[in-house]
């Protein structure tokens, strides 16, 4: 008799290339997603927790602030349309208050990039994560912010 036990993590992200190995082995992180829609909310949770993130979620931008005043994120995804507080100017609030904070922001969107928001990605101020995306794309864009945002000097996490 033979038993075989396979991880399955392991295995998840293998399929995704090097990206999805490298972050197989990274440190969970604390993950705000932010969207209008129920439907992407939940399965941004789906894909961020099985790569064991912890993840919270906000249905406006207006939440999100709240939820930010009261805890720190490691990375805080938000979609660009939303009807109370667009993603554009919950990102310039929390550059705002929070300047430490503004590089961990990804903006998460279906639409053809705006010429500001292209701007900002353009500079590097910002990562984009276009819709549909694969669950892949989506470790690879967490780890890629806070992997980023750590290597920052200090002089740049401070506000």
């Amino acid at each position: 008799m033979f038993t075989i036990a396979l991880p399955f993590r392991a295995a998840d992200a293998a399929d995704d290339g090097p990206a999805g190995a490298a972050f197989a082995e990274s440190i969970a992180r604390t993950v705000l997603v932010v969207d209008d829609e129920a439907e992407v909310r939940e399965v941004l949770r789906e894909i961020l927790s099985s790569a064991q993130h912890r993840v919270e979620t906000a249905s406006s931008g207006r939440e999100a602030l709240l939820r930010l005043e009261a805890r720190h994120y490691d990375v805080v995804l938000t979609d660009i349309r939303m009807p109370d507080m667009d993603g554009l100017t919950l990102f310039e609030e929390v550059k705002r208050r929070w300047p430490e904070r503004a590089a961990r922001v990804v903006f998460v969107t279906g639409d053809t990039l705006s010429e500001a928001l292209r701007d900002l990605a353009d500079s590097g101020r910002c990562a984009i994560l276009e819709k549909p995306f694969a669950p892949g794309d989506v470790r690879r864009v967490v780890t890629e912010v806070v992997t980023t945002s750590e290597k920052a000097p200090r002089s740049q996490q401070r506000g």
